[in-house]
């Protein structure tokens, strides 16, 4: 018992100070619970805002603002542009020659008082296509009120030769560029697998004709090389291992085989025609040009 006592009696106080208790605080006076923090003022928080939204409003003002302007701004070019300062005084047209002026502009469908800026160029190219001769076009703006129309004609560079005397002429493409019963200066092609219901203005020659087409174009280019272009009338393509020239002329024709090593054989065809002039019969170049000689058979 006296020990006991004397452990209680001998008991040393904490010296630790005594733990704080937190204090809450009402949320209009403190941010933070249980901290000494600076109370914030009311008065600042709503002229703080205040302010924020009234730069909000500023700002979305003048968006409005230079937006009504912008818009202001276009009205304004459209009704300048669509004044009768740029209605359409004049027409020009240019690089034509198989198609008259008047032709392409009734074509284009322009007319003169449209205004210049309303005008489709796609469309008005389209309609210029209607005719089967042009082939490029450039459509030019001249302010304030002139349009001119560059075209890029296809030439007739060959013949067909049709039925009931009628013919189709044709360029070095194969377009179709015209029907008609006159006979014009140009090379006639005859032999030709085209359907004849498909030979119209606007479409082309069937594949199989456009890859002999090709070599026909071989063969000009190779009489015109050796000045004999003049001499060919006709070139028969039904066969392609057997091109035949016709020199009505010279009252002769010449068999090329399938036109390969053209410039060797067009050497031998000259030199017959040179040799054979005034007599009627067949050049023959159409063996095997390294080992068969070519030669002339007259007409009995």
């Amino acid at each position: 018992m006296s020990k006991k006592l004397e452990n209680k009696k001998g008991r040393k106080k904490s010296t630790l100070p005594p733990k704080k208790k937190k204090e809450k605080y009402n949320l209009d006076n403190e941010i933070v619970i249980g901290l000494n923090v600076k109370p914030v003022d009311n008065q600042v928080l709503k002229k703080s805002n205040i302010k924020k939204e009234k730069k909000k409003i500023n700002k979305k003002s003048r968006v409005i603002k230079y937006l009504c302007i912008i818009f202001l701004i276009i009205i304004a070019i459209l009704i300048f542009f669509m004044s009768p300062i740029f209605n359409i005084e004049e027409i020009r047209v240019f690089g034509n020659s198989k198609i008259t002026t008047t032709e392409c502009i009734n074509l284009s469908k322009l007319e003169i008082g449209q205004n210049i800026y309303k005008l489709n160029k796609s469309q008005i190219k389209k309609n210029l296509r209607q005719n089967a001769y042009i082939d490029k076009i450039s459509i030019t703006r001249k302010l304030p009120n002139i349009i001119e129309i560059t075209v890029q004609e296809r030439t007739a560079t060959f013949m067909l030769e049709l039925e009931n005397n009628e013919y189709a002429y044709i360029n070095n493409q194969g377009y179709i560029l015209e029907k008609n019963s006159n006979k014009i200066e140009v090379i006639t092609i005859t032999g030709f697998s085209t359907n004849i219901e498909n030979i119209n203005v606007g479409n082309r020659l069937s594949e199989d004709d456009l890859n002999k087409l090709e070599t026909v174009l071989k063969i000009v280019d190779t009489a015109q090389s050796n000045n004999i272009i003049g001499y060919i009338t006709k070139i028969d393509i039904e066969d392609k291992n057997e091109y035949k020239l016709i020199l009505e002329g010279e009252q002769k024709t010449v068999y090329l085989g399938d036109a390969s090593s053209i410039s060797t054989r067009m050497l031998y065809v000259k030199a017959i025609i040179e040799k054979e002039t005034g007599k009627a019969g067949e050049v023959f170049v159409n063996g095997n040009i390294n080992t068969d000689k070519a030669y002339f058979r007259e007409q009995v």
